[in-house]
């Protein structure tokens, strides 16, 4: 795939000038990207291996939010939570580890934990970038599993986009006839010198249900709105930006009926977002640039049964900046963030205050050097924090690179070892999630302390072109070792389950636990194909050797895109398999009846060019619909299925 050098000039908020160094002036076949090291450079030049997804591929395979795009990319397990959202894991470590970032800035839910990837918008995408494994010296506490960065596409050129999708599920529809709506919308122009930018989605999902002669419905009814505003424009020295997001997200699931009346229970939510970042980053320094970036965010939520509301209320803010030197063949980053958060949580009805103005703060500083050479580099790092309620914590971490050349082709070597760390956050000590007519409940523990890990890894990148040059073959396997104290993990605890029969968790400390495993990663590229295989293995055990829940030991991705040039378009077809979860105890220690421990779900895209302007598509999404079996009791059986359905779906786009 190709990629345009301006892309880069939005990643980080980097001038163009510092972009220039490593980028040519004509297009090229090479990824630029930064999440390795914080600066750009070229995939080839990454000390840190990193994947690259073109954001070309996800706007093609989701028209909605990120959670449906994630399945497509290699070493990350995307689960769907029992709330109807989406979480992910990488490497064995669950969502609250890993840290999604958007241009450089952290996607922070407002509680200091994972992201909803359902309420990330998939679209305005150049590219994502993925660095599997501990990254906590670059980019604090969250990053202890990896990072995941969307670099959105920048362009000065007005334009008007509108893309327009409907899709159903095929036999589990709640009501015949039920259709979904997807509406996006991209404007941009140039205002007295202020490029200006309009983001809109609006998600109209009607939910599905395996089996309508019962109350309960499988999947809640979604109404998602995004409205993302930005302008930015160059001075002499700076350049400023601004941007304000605005979501709306509201479920609806029918739960249960009260017996004896004809009153319905719903589970529901509705949450109202405000996000403000302001930026300003040097443009004239190309050797030492820097940034400063500031946030606020106000997050309101209500959620719960229809008969037992929960009013949550969170505000964040948070400051962060960085500044490059470059002192000979040295480059080194530094900089620092400053964070504070608060939460409270009531519930209305019943006038009861949970948790009343619970807060916390933070100071990191973070500096990372990178000595480079023709054919290796050593990155090396240290970031600090203070934290309001834990104290001070440190981390290091020590990352190689080595070139060597064959004549037919290219082989890099990469290894790093180093220390990760993260305190819990307010969710994980004080939130409650009460959602019994879904037949669970997590409970906060405010005696949590810290968790930390010692990491090491390694991979062989291999690269080479093959049949006269048609052929390009790209070939990565890497290993990776974590062992962590006090793991934070929600533990089923057995005394409260039996208690209040259902699955009560409760956020605790494990004292000690190991993760490891490989990545194998194959890519093949010729004229009109590409074809992309992915293998993971992992084992993760606590201090017992009892394996942690909700991680697949195996898991194998693969696609391939076939360009079909005579008639403009192009074939997408993908496939994830999951298998060998640790299977849960009852309260009685006794293992659950394994239902299903694995599956395969299989997806395909068909995407037309009929002019330069407009295009249309079809999609099928899961389909073998591929799911869990709802007639199973989860208090006795395990299905490692997801929540899914066989979706239909055709669309069209049109580019002013």
């Amino acid at each position: 795939m190709y990629i345009k050098a301006s892309l880069s000039a939005l990643i980080l908020a980097l001038p163009i000038e510092t972009i220039a160094q490593v980028t040519p002036d004509k297009e090229q076949t090479e990824h630029i990207v930064v999440t390795g090291t914080r600066t750009a450079k070229l995939l080839s030049n990454s000390p840190v291996l990193v994947d690259v997804i073109d954001g070309e591929i996800i706007s093609k395979i989701s028209q909605g939010t990120l959670a449906q795009a994630l399945n497509y990319i290699p070493g990350v397990v995307v689960k769907r939570s029992a709330k109807d959202g989406y979480n992910i894991q990488m490497q064995g470590f669950d969502g609250d580890h890993v840290l999604v970032l958007i241009d450089g800035q952290p996607i922070i839910s407002p509680t200091g934990s994972s992201a909803d990837l359902d309420q990330v918008p998939a679209s305005n995408i150049a590219q994502i970038e993925v660095i599997r494994g501990a990254a906590s010296v670059m980019y604090g506490s969250s990053a202890m599993g990896g990072v995941i960065n969307i670099i959105t596409n920048k362009t000065n050129e007005p334009a008007l986009n509108l893309d327009y999708d409907i899709s159903q599920y095929q036999g589990n529809t709640i009501e015949d006839g039920d259709f979904n709506h997807t509406v996006k919308i991209q404007a941009i122009d140039i205002f007295s010198g202020w490029r200006t930018q309009l983001n809109a989605l609006i998600i109209d999902d009607q939910g599905y249900d395996y089996n309508r002669d019962t109350v309960n419905q499988n999947a809640a009814s979604v109404d998602k709105k995004f409205l993302t505003l930005s302008t930015s424009k160059d001075h002499q020295v700076i350049a400023t930006t601004f941007k304000y997001q605005w979501l709306n997200d509201k479920k609806l699931r029918d739960t249960s009926i009260i017996p004896g009346q004809s009153e319905i229970i719903n589970y529901q939510t509705d949450v109202t977002q405000h996000q403000l970042d302001i930026g300003v980053n040097s443009i004239r320094n190309k050797l030492s640039p820097w940034q400063i970036n500031g946030r606020y965010i106000n997050h309101q939520e209500t959620s719960g049964q229809s008969n037992s509301i929960r009013d949550t209320d969170i505000v964040l803010a948070e400051i962060n900046g960085q500044k490059v030197f470059q002192i000979q063949n040295i480059e080194l980053v530094t900089g620092g963030v400053i964070h504070t958060d608060s939460l409270d949580q009531i519930k209305p009805n019943e006038g009861i205050i949970e948790i009343e103005n619970e807060n916390r703060h933070s100071i990191e500083v973070f500096t990372q050097g990178n000595w480079i050479k023709k054919n290796h580099q050593i990155l090396a790092g240290m970031r600090s924090q203070y934290d309001s309620d834990f104290g001070w914590h440190n981390a290091l971490r020590l990352s190689a690179m080595k070139n060597f050349t064959f004549e037919s082709g290219k082989l890099q070597w990469r290894a790093g070892i180093g220390q990760s760390y993260r305190v819990p956050n307010l969710k994980e000590r004080f939130y409650t999630f009460d959602h019994t007519a879904l037949g669970y409940k997590v409970l906060g523990n405010k005696d949590l302390q810290p968790e930390t890990a010692d990491s090491i890894n390694s991979s062989l990148s291999f690269n080479t072109t093959l049949a006269n040059n048609t052929l390009d073959l790209r070939s990565d396997i890497s290993v990776h070792y974590s062992k962590t104290t006090d793991l934070i993990d929600p533990i089923v605890d057995d005394k409260l389950s039996a208690e209040q029969g259902i699955e009560v968790h409760q956020y605790q400390n494990i004292s000690e636990a190991t993760i490891h495993g490989l990545d194998i990663s194959t890519e093949l590229t010729l004229t009109d194909w590409q074809l992309q295989l992915n293998y993971s293995y992992l084992t993760s055990e606590d201090d017992n050797n009892k394996r942690l829940f909700s991680r697949p030991r195996h898991q194998i991705k693969f696609n391939v895109n076939y360009d079909l040039d005579a008639y403009d378009i192009e074939l997408i077809a993908y496939a994830v398999y999951q298998a060998d979860e640790a299977v849960p105890e009852d309260e009685f220690g006794v293992k659950k009846h394994v239902e299903n421990n694995q599956y395969t779900t299989f997806n395909a895209v068909m995407n037309q060019a009929i002019t330069p302007q407009l295009s249309w598509r079809i999609s099928v999404d899961n389909i073998f619909d591929e799911h869990k079996n709802p007639a199973i009791n989860n208090e006795t059986s395990f299905d490692a299925r997801p929540v899914s359905s066989r979706t239909i779906g055709a669309g069209i786009s049109y580019q002013f």
